[in-house]
């Protein structure tokens, strides 16, 4: 297991909360600033402090091989807000596991995971509230998202998709007709799927149930 890292291992810098770069003694006068830790020797990120008026109101740490017990213990004594989270990937996918944590309501966190591609990390396709007992996903509390760009090519999430408790597609609500305008949404379930799925070349079916990972995924597995 990997040993946690120290101060003198990371760098620090200060961001204002529109994300510029700014020095120490800038970021100090402003009354919301964000301090990001980076590993020296890899510059990876590692932690995000989310300050405000000189107190830290909340904690991102992107956890690797760390133990997550020591993570725990050291965060909850810096805030009582705070967010610990690890990537995994998995052949085509990226497979975020995050573990939100709100102190002053419990100890037991809010786990979710949230499914990226490789070629778009940015963009989740499958979020999922995770169950704590069971660590199995909770289906009607899943959302997917198919992509696509619109006229001025901003990427955006052109059909969100919700889940019945069996996992069967509840609502699928399709902007594509004209993304300002909800009056122009088209709205399927699962019973009318097939009428969705006509509208694409491509194989839409992953979003028909609530799976974390594609079939053809999950059979590699």
């Amino acid at each position: 297991m990997q040993q946690r890292n120290t101060p003198k291992d990371m760098k620090k810098v200060y961001k204002n909360i529109f994300g510029e770069t700014v020095s120490k003694a800038a970021a100090e006068q402003l009354n919301e600033y964000h301090l990001y830790y980076y590993l020296k020797d890899s510059g990876l990120l590692k932690q995000i402090d989310f300050v405000s008026d000189d107190e830290i109101y909340n904690i991102n740490y992107f956890l690797d091989e760390e133990d997550e017990n020591e993570v725990f213990n050291d965060l909850k004594e810096k805030s009582n807000f705070f967010d610990i989270e690890k990537k995994e990937t998995f052949d085509d996918f990226i497979i975020t596991t995050n573990k939100l944590y709100s102190l002053t309501v419990d100890e037991e966190p809010l786990i979710s995971k949230s499914i990226f591609t490789t070629k778009d990390p940015e963009n989740f396709i499958c979020s999922q509230v995770i169950d704590n007992e069971t660590l199995e996903p909770v289906l009607d509390r899943t959302t997917k998202c198919w992509y696509t760009n619109d006229e001025n090519g901003e990427k955006y999430a052109a059909i969100e998709f919700s889940y019945q408790e069996d996992g069967k597609l509840e609502l699928a609500i399709d902007k594509t007709p004209n993304r300002e305008d909800d009056q122009e949404w088209e709205y399927y379930d699962y019973g009318t799927f097939q009428n969705l799925q006509k509208k694409f070349e491509e194989d839409i079916s992953y979003y028909k149930t609530a799976a974390m990972l594609p079939k053809k995924a999950s059979k590699n597995s």
